[in-house]
């Protein structure tokens, strides 16, 4: 530094003489002494100032820089004054947003810190706060712009008193929500991978095992472990193309102790990561019991349950393959029905029925090798023999079939005998159409059975008016239908004192070009051509019509219909009935409505709920030809029947078999405890009446008391009876 000029004395010069002078100069020397002083200071504090002015923006500049860093990682400071209890947050961008806590207390500070995460936040501060933690280091979560933010703060003291007690701690906070979250989901991905039932693995570039769920070691047979490092084609035998796009989906085999295993396989891609090595994910699902029960279904979509044969879609799936080709060579094409089956189902019951359903059919298989054999419904079977079309073979094969099949039959200690009758045509003489030749050689059959049965009828041009008769019957069944041209008779039903209770409403057909056709001709068509309902719906009408002419001569008889499995499942079922009481003015508790077991077996849950509001509005219900379906007792315990009519094929057979009267002995005892009552169908002699009416039988009904008649011819009987 520079001195600034300082004023000497004037040297030779005397000290002024007079003393006025010498003050004066005196004066002028201090002042200049002050003066140089004063100048001295000014340029030091100048100096001191410049410097300062220079720390000063120093400081600033590193704030600023600190500022634009701590703004670039995201973070904020905090700053808690101990002494003075006040906390402050700047700079803290979240969510995108900068936030700004203006100075409060730690109490306020920690009433926006999410409940619980206070404890340990106001424990990280006050343990380094007492010097018992090096420095604050925790994440908690506070509500930040109406969400819960995740925070990470760190920091230290800057200053401790004498105590060791901090006094100013300050640091840096941001959010780390992103990353709470992200840890989140990478330990829900962790548990999901270890915990799913589905076989997961995860394989490198080379498909060698990296990482394998339990599922997936379970599935192997590893559950000790092992897995890592082995490679998946020794595993599965199984490792697709490479080159496949991702995602791949497929399936694979896996052989064990039980054989082959299917399983569904899934592929994904992992995108590595920071130069990380390609990985797939690899998904499996045991799906062998799927494939099992598809093929349970394909086979009972193709095959007869009860014989194991074809069935009626299997063979009109060989016969479309067999006619499709233009080049198809010649067969021969047999429909064979068995003579006197329904008498062997009306006598022994079903369960006879079936048995010998199933040994025709083990007897055509051994007779007939190389044949397709195929059940085409009831007691009927369709044959197609090798392909030729050669007539010797036919007639050969039917020999083969009416030996085999004419032979007695054993079952349950009953010798029991059916014969076939056996209708064929030629294939391509006699059609290329399937369908064609299944109703040609349907034709032919009823041929067979026309000519004394038990014999082969080859089809020729003049029985399509065999054809051309179900062609017209279906024709006026549609017409008679809807014009109500059908015409009904009752068949009585009486006590064990022989008064009439009731009647049963039958119907009855009679053409002008074919004449009488039986109910069991036409019934079929108009369920085949959906005529039920609209002849259902007429035989309600009538039978209220009777009811009401009965309650008129003061008799509570009831009068029975039937109704079929397609009445029970249409909607307006319940309306319906409904309606014919109301337009014949007749009480529903005089109508008795009659439903085979065969009715119950599509919904029975459906059908359940209808007869329970069927009984509510008064109609009477009652449970036709009970003993011949297949869950009999779990329809008595659960459906809300009054009566149960015993089929005809016990009755039949009551005077000659004692297992017969032993089993009706207690179904009448067992419907006796339940609350129905019981109707004998079918009672011809008076030694099954006797019977009947010792076991306490409440209703009977057969030619013994009276065959179906005219409603007039009943309705004068009745009267007589309730005049006497």
């Amino acid at each position: 530094m520079n001195a600034p000029y300082a004023p000497a004395a004037v040297a030779g010069l005397d000290p002024p003489c007079e003393p006025a002078q010498a003050q004066l100069l005196a004066l002028q020397q201090r002042l200049a002494q002050e003066q140089y002083r004063r100048a001295l200071a000014e340029q030091v504090l100048t100096e001191r100032t410049l410097e300062l002015r220079g720390a000063l923006q120093t400081a600033r500049d590193s704030e600023r820089r600190l500022n634009l860093a701590l703004w670039a990682t995201g973070e904020g400071i905090w700053e808690w004054d101990v002494a003075a209890d006040r906390v402050k947050v700047g700079g803290l961008v979240t969510g995108g947003q900068p936030v700004d806590l203006a100075a409060v207390t730690l109490d306020q500070l920690l009433a926006g810190v999410h409940f619980g995460d206070q404890p340990t936040l106001r424990a990280a501060l006050d343990q380094h706060a007492q010097g018992e933690q090096a420095q604050v280091d925790i994440d908690f979560r506070m509500r930040l712009g109406g969400e819960w933010r995740w925070l990470h703060a760190r920091g230290r003291s800057l200053q401790r008193d004498d105590q060791g007690l901090a006094m100013q701690v300050t640091g840096t906070i941001r959010d780390v929500s992103d990353q709470h979250e992200a840890e989140h989901l990478r330990r829900l991905m962790a548990h999901a991978f270890a915990s799913t039932l589905d076989a997961l693995v995860v394989v490198d570039a080379g498909w060698a095992v990296v990482q394998a769920n339990a599922a997936f070691e379970a599935l192997m047979g590893l559950e000790g472990g092992g897995v890592a490092g082995q490679h998946l084609q020794n595993l599965l035998r199984f490792v697709p193309d490479p080159a496949q796009p991702m995602p791949w989906r497929g399936e694979a085999l896996m052989r064990d102790e039980q054989g082959d295993r299917a399983l569904e396989v899934a592929i994904t891609r992992i995108e590595p990561v920071a130069g990380g090595q390609q990985q797939h994910l690899v998904a499996l699902r045991d799906i062998s019991e799927r494939r099992r029960a598809e093929q349970a279904l394909e086979r009972q979509a193709l095959f007869d349950s009860l014989t194991g044969l074809a069935n009626r879609a299997a063979i009109n799936q060989h016969l479309a393959a067999r006619v499709g080709r233009a080049d198809a060579p010649g067969f021969s094409l047999l429909f064979i029905d068995l003579d006197g089956f329904k008498a062997v189902n009306d006598s022994f019951g079903h369960r006879a029925g079936d048995q010998l359903l199933q040994q025709a059919a083990e007897r055509l298989r051994t007779g007939l090798p190389q044949a397709f054999i195929g059940r085409w419904g009831g007691d009927e079977f369709v044959i197609t023999l090798t392909d030729g079309g050669d007539d010797y073979l036919l007639r050969e094969s039917a020999q083969v079939i009416i030996a085999a099949l004419g032979q007695p039959y054993l079952i349950d200690g009953h010798r029991m005998s059916v014969t076939p009758s056996i209708g064929a045509v030629n294939h391509p003489a006699d059609g290329t159409d399937a369908a064609l030749l299944v109703r040609r050689a349907d034709a032919a059959m009823y041929a067979a059975k026309a000519q004394g049965r038990n014999c082969l009828v080859i089809y020729t041009a003049r029985l399509d008016d065999g054809v051309a008769r179900s062609s017209r019957l279906q024709n006026l069944v549609r017409s008679d239908a809807e014009r109500n041209a059908f015409h009904f008779v009752v068949q009585p039903k009486v006590n064990a004192a022989g008064r009439t209770t009731g009647a049963e409403l039958l119907m009855r057909w009679t053409t002008e070009e074919f004449g009488a056709v039986s109910p069991a001709e036409f019934i079929p068509i108009a369920e085949r051509i959906g005529m039920i309902p609209l002849m259902g719906r007429h035989a309600l009408h009538a039978a209220a019509r009777i009811a009401n002419e009965v309650r008129a001569l003061g008799s509570d008889a009831s009068v029975s219909v039937n109704l079929s499995p397609r009445q029970l499942l249409r909607p307006d079922l319940e309306r319906t009935v409904l309606h014919a009481c109301q337009h014949n003015r007749t009480d529903p508790s005089q109508i008795e409505l009659e439903l085979t077991e065969s009715a119950l077996v599509t919904d029975i849950g459906h059908v359940e709920k209808l007869l329970i509001r069927l009984r509510r509005h008064g109609f009477k219900l009652s449970l036709d030809d009970f003993g011949t379906g297949y869950s009999s007792l779990s329809h008595l315990r659960n459906l809300p029947f009054h009566k149960v009519k015993i089929d005809r094929s016990f009755v039949m057979d009551l005077e000659r078999s004692p297992k017969s009267r032993v089993m009706l002995e207690g179904l009448v005892r067992l419907c006796s405890n339940l609350g129905m009552g019981t109707v004998a169908e079918g009672v011809e002699t008076e030694a099954q009446f006797a019977l009947l009416r010792a076991m306490g039988v409440d209703e009977y009904q057969g030619f013994l008391f009276a065959r179906p008649q005219w409603q007039a011819q009943w309705i004068a009987k009745l009267r007589q009876e309730l005049a006497g």
